[in-house]
């Protein structure tokens, strides 16, 4: 069994473990280190995510993105596309959200996949699109290219947000203000504070420190990543699951995840679609596809977590999306079947 299959079935496990025993979840969730953060404090799980980016820039060799620099056109291609996604895809869910009988689930549910759209490119898009056969160094430069541009596309994604579900959009919003203060005081600042920081920081580290002693760090960075991943997945689901199984809702729990399977999979043939358009080659096809499919959902769940605890509705849709873009990039990621009139191999008969 791969790592990402092994990662998805543990991380069904935290879901389980956050739906059952929600309440230490919601214990750490709420730790803060007093330190303020635009308009609220450092907490646990930002500290954890900032830990994550700093481990991924430390993965990350810096004589690699030179050759990719120097054939810009793929990654301006892949940034751009992951960034404008959702000035897209979002207006589309919130057409198809008109008819939901709840404003309060409509506006949840688009919010949710806001945060995850407006968020950059996973750093987990690298080790899946090694195993497929990708350039890596592509991935690895838009990844960090997205990351730089996250303190402007964010705060752009949740003023969409507002726009799209506020009087004269999915409905009467009544946390129309929170979304407006996040976008103007709070998102920038942390995606700055949570995510670029620690990958610019993680990066040079890895300029000072010799290859030898990377390596030797690597199953340290790659076991504390396990546990980061796996605590931000059990603290962030906590609350919105605790909430879905105190006040159960079918309906919105099916509609959170047929949403967010929708996205997910619409960002995957995007990027397939214009790898395709652009002709590119197998390897930099890989790259494209999951440079624009994926999105770092755990750094969207710290963010709701700590603006919308009390909206079940934000959460779910992130929660369902970080399990189900696993799914469909293990799927991506399986090489295309050649038919055997193309490979020259009769077919076996039965």
């Amino acid at each position: 069994m791969t790592v990402q299959r092994w990662l998805l079935a543990l991380m069904l496990g935290c879901y389980v473990l956050a739906g059952v025993f929600p309440a230490p979840g919601e214990a750490l969730r709420a730790l803060t280190l007093r330190i303020p953060v635009g308009t609220a404090e450092l907490t646990l799980p930002m500290v954890l995510l900032a830990v994550m980016l700093f481990n991924a820039g430390l993965g990350v060799r810096v004589a690699d993105l030179r050759v990719v620099l120097s054939r810009p056109w793929r990654l301006t291609l892949g940034i751009t596309a992951n960034a404008l996604l959702p000035l897209v895809l979002l207006p589309c869910v919130a057409l198809a959200l008109r008819g939901w009988p709840d404003p309060a689930e409509t506006e949840g549910l688009v919010i949710g996949l806001m945060l995850v759209l407006a968020m950059p490119i996973a750093g987990g898009a690298v080790s899946w699109g090694q195993n497929a056969g990708g350039n890596v160094p592509l991935v690895v430069a838009m990844v960090i290219g997205s990351t730089l541009l996250s303190p402007l596309t964010v705060p752009l994604g949740m003023r969409l947000a507002g726009q799209l579900v506020g009087p004269y959009g999915a409905g009467a919003l009544d946390d129309t203000t929170t979304v407006d203060t996040i976008a103007r005081t709070g998102a920038g600042l942390f995606a700055l504070v949570s995510v670029v920081l620690p990958c610019l920081v993680g990066i040079a580290v890895r300029t000072v420190l010799s290859e030898e002693r990377v390596r030797r760090t690597l199953p340290t960075i790659k076991a504390v990543n396990l546990v980061n991943i796996l605590s931000l997945c059990y603290i962030n689901a906590a609350g919105a699951l605790g909430q879905a199984l105190a006040h159960p809702d079918p309906d919105l729990l099916v509609a959170a995840v047929a949403l967010s399977g929708a996205v997910c999979c619409l960002t995957f043939v995007c990027g397939r679609w214009l790898s395709r358009w652009t002709r590119c080659d197998r390897p930099d096809e890989i790259s494209l596809t999951f440079a624009t499919g994926m999105n770092n959902s755990s750094a969207a769940a710290v963010l709701a977590a700590g603006s919308f605890s009390h909206r079940a509705a934000v959460l779910l849709p992130i929660l369902a999306y970080s399990l189900l873009q696993k799914v469909v990039a293990g799927t991506a990621g399986r090489p295309p079947r050649i038919p055997p009139a193309v490979t020259g191999v009769a077919p076996v008969r039965e």
